[in-house]
């Protein structure tokens, strides 16, 4: 075990391959080891952007002998009334859109690629085609400047809205990142985003890193210094909430490697420190309803507003699971 500190950040990271002994805390969760994702069906949001080919690139490297559904909602605002008139906006993205899906079929025979073309809000759309079964693939541009820029794109409104997964992959995604790494507190979210990366983990054959961050409590901030002995039982509670979910990783995974990092510290970002160079960022977004469904939540918010790496958003209310797809 290495420790290593940096400002006001602590971290301390452990690596298993086998379930820890079980100390006195409570048990860890069950999960069941998932098929491989390559059996599975993807949905990749299409416009022929720089994004959208990101979002199909990496889907076919994800699963290169698999299915994946192509689909381009083209908005309402761009299309036609006279839909049905010849050369209408939407009658020419309709054809464009055929063409390009011919093409990738061409291109990648061992992929079988089915194609939609809809009409409407693609949000609304998508969410739709979203399950929890269904890992639906957007691409999205490379962040520049403020990232109060990018709080309505696609990806951010598609995570808070969706009934399953939602990957986000950046414009300039390197295939040779390695490494899934998952964010873990005990909620029913992270148990959601750690069957999800644990499930891709093993499929791939990378490395999983389980990432759990803790802060003192905002009572002791800027009040009072912390009592040492305190700080020291609460961190024991934390590490063994990581624990737990590396047991849990490793019990449904024996062969699966697993390193495991304690960091004091803002969870957003540990995780967006984590993500740099890793080939999969997956965390969970605590399930709301009504008009706050729309949103995400602070960690998830912040990692989509400066996303590095390919991301995956799970829901807490979609019980996902990366190898079964509609």
């Amino acid at each position: 075990m290495t420790t290593r500190s940096a400002g006001p950040t602590t971290t301390v990271e452990s690596t298993s391959r086998q379930p820890l002994s079980a100390p006195v805390a409570a048990p860890a969760a069950r999960m069941a080891p998932a098929p491989r994702a390559t059996s599975a069906t993807t949905i990749v949001a299409w416009d022929a952007s720089g994004p959208a080919r990101a979002a199909l690139a990496w889907a076919l490297r994800r699963n290169p002998n698999g299915a994946l559904h192509l689909v381009h909602v083209l908005d309402r605002s761009q299309a036609d009334a006279e839909y049905f008139v010849a050369d209408s906006t939407a009658t020419r993205a309709e054809l464009s859109f055929r063409e390009e899906a011919d093409r990738i079929r061409r291109e990648n025979p061992t992929v079988t690629i089915t194609s939609e073309f809809l009409i409407g809000d693609p949000i609304t759309h998508l969410r739709h085609l979203s399950g929890p079964n269904t890992l639906v693939v957007v691409g999205t541009h490379t962040r520049e400047g403020s990232p109060v820029r990018y709080e309505w794109s696609v990806g951010a409104r598609l995570a808070g809205a969706a009934n399953g997964p939602i990957a986000i992959i950046p414009e300039d995604t390197s295939p040779r990142a390695t490494g899934v790494v998952v964010g873990v507190d005990g909620s029913a979210a992270s148990a959601a985003a750690l069957a999800f990366a644990a499930a891709e983990a093993d499929c791939t054959g990378m490395k999983l890193r389980a990432i759990h961050a803790w802060q003192e409590p905002l009572v002791w901030r800027d009040t009072a210094t912390p009592d040492p002995a305190f700080l020291h039982s609460l961190e024991q509670v934390h590490q063994q909430t990581l624990q737990n979910s590396v047991r849990t990783a490793t019990g449904a995974y024996p062969q699966l490697a697993v390193t495991s990092t304690l960091v004091r510290g803002a969870p957003q970002w540990a995780l967006l420190d984590a993500a740099r160079g890793a080939a999969l960022v997956v965390v969970g977004n605590h399930g709301l309803y009504g008009i706050r469904r729309m949103l995400l939540g602070l960690v998830s918010h912040s990692i989509v507003l400066n996303i590095q790496s390919p991301t995956v958003i799970v829901n807490a209310r979609s019980d996902a699971d990366p190898g079964q797809r509609n």
